[in-house]
């Protein structure tokens, strides 16, 4: 058991990591108020929280303040907005990103936690569950009533068409897109011996991954990043493949993590970049875009997202695509597969210029097409 002087210097550290997180999450009208809230919590409380904890704490406080003053503001005057976001580590890890650079521009944000059906379905695959918005109806609902001004999706969750009142602010700097292998007692996808379970929550990974291993046993697995490496070093699966982007937002890894080259394992399209989600008349739309858009992320995310709505795939189907600057050159490869990985369409488009990159993700859904994508997406899995 710590002493008391352990305990006193435990809560002052969580007291200054929650200081910290109210200075660019709280509005400035209610920061003085939430800190002197939180500083009257038992210090046994302050002690034991590690910095997740302590961030929820903050979010949970500064939420419970009524909002007197706020009533003379409007609700995007840049004062102060609402991000909505999923409960999970990676969700607002992915929404803080954001909300700290919203806040370099003079704008605070609260987090609303939002839980989608993604999130309450845990006993079916997303197959079974049979929706394209798995991720994402509820935040647009949040934005739609009002309770939120933004919302924070990891952008391979967005379907390829979004409704004509909800509007994308912003792309942001794409983290490492490539899928990555992950296992605490095999060094690598080829080493793994035949039947060995390998858990994915994705048809796009299954696909190809069969392809490449037909001897392994694909089981599917669901949870959030944490919970499927737990499984995994509990001995439910010998491998999993996780999106590196969530891995390195989180500074977590498994034993032997091994990324795919992009070319082998085709990412979803968008995977690695945040999509930033307002409504169509969203008044922080431009600030948004101005705080964190990266150009040449949203140029590849455009091709990516015209060929996966040419092709009338999902962001749960058998698709990837990927699209890359090599020298001064848009490149994007894309590959429609069976379930089972028995037949795989692979296919690659350029263009020297960028001025238009979703006609090059046409030109590449137009080649998938004319080789059978369109019947291979249509057949029963």
């Amino acid at each position: 058991m710590k002493n008391e002087a352990d305990v006193v210097a435990a809560a002052a550290q969580t007291l200054e990591r929650m200081r910290v997180y109210v200075s660019v999450s709280v509005p400035a009208q209610h920061r003085a108020r939430t800190f002197s809230e939180l500083a009257k919590l038992p210090l046994e409380e302050l002690a034991s929280m590690n910095p997740v904890e302590a961030e929820h704490a903050v979010e949970r406080v500064a939420s419970a303040i009524p909002a007197r003053e706020d009533s003379a503001l409007p609700q995007e005057s840049g004062a102060a907005v609402v991000c909505a976001s999923r409960a999970s580590a990676l969700a607002l890890t992915q929404a803080r990103l954001v909300a700290s650079r919203l806040a370099q521009k003079g704008v605070a944000t609260t987090i609303l936690h939002v839980t989608t059906t993604g999130d309450r379905v845990q006993d079916r695959s997303f197959a079974a569950i049979g929706s394209q918005s798995l991720f994402v109806k509820e935040l647009e609902l949040a934005l739609r009533d009002g309770r939120a001004q933004y919302a924070v999706h990891s952008c391979k969750d967005l379907p390829s068409t979004i409704p004509p009142d909800m509007r994308i602010a912003a792309i942001t700097h794409r983290e490492d897109p490539r899928d990555a292998f992950c296992s605490e007692r095999h060094a690598s996808f080829a080493s793994l011996p035949p039947h060995a379970r390998v858990g994915t929550s994705s048809m796009r990974r299954r696909a190809q991954l069969a392809a490449m291993r037909p001897d392994l046993d694909y089981v599917d697995i669901r949870g959030n990043v944490d919970t499927r490496l737990r499984k995994m070093r509990d001995g439910e699966f010998d491998a999993i493949v996780l999106a590196c982007a969530g891995l390195h937002r989180l500074g977590i890894s498994a034993k032997h993590t091994v990324p795919f080259d992009v070319t082998q394992m085709v990412p979803a399209a968008g995977q690695g970049a945040l999509a930033i989600e307002t409504a169509a008349d969203s008044l922080v739309a431009p600030v948004l875009r101005e705080a964190v858009n990266d150009e040449r992320a949203e140029q590849a995310i455009l091709c990516e997202r015209a060929a996966l709505r040419a092709l009338r795939g999902g962001c749960q189907a058998p698709v990837g695509i990927h699209a890359r600057f090599e020298g001064g050159a848009l490149v994007v490869t894309g590959v429609v597969a069976s379930e089972d990985g028995t037949t795989v369409l692979r296919e690659e488009a350029s263009a020297a210029h960028t001025a238009d990159p979703e006609s090059v993700g046409l030109t590449l859904a137009n080649a998938l097409l004319a080789r059978g994508a369109e019947r291979l997406l249509a057949a029963p899995n």
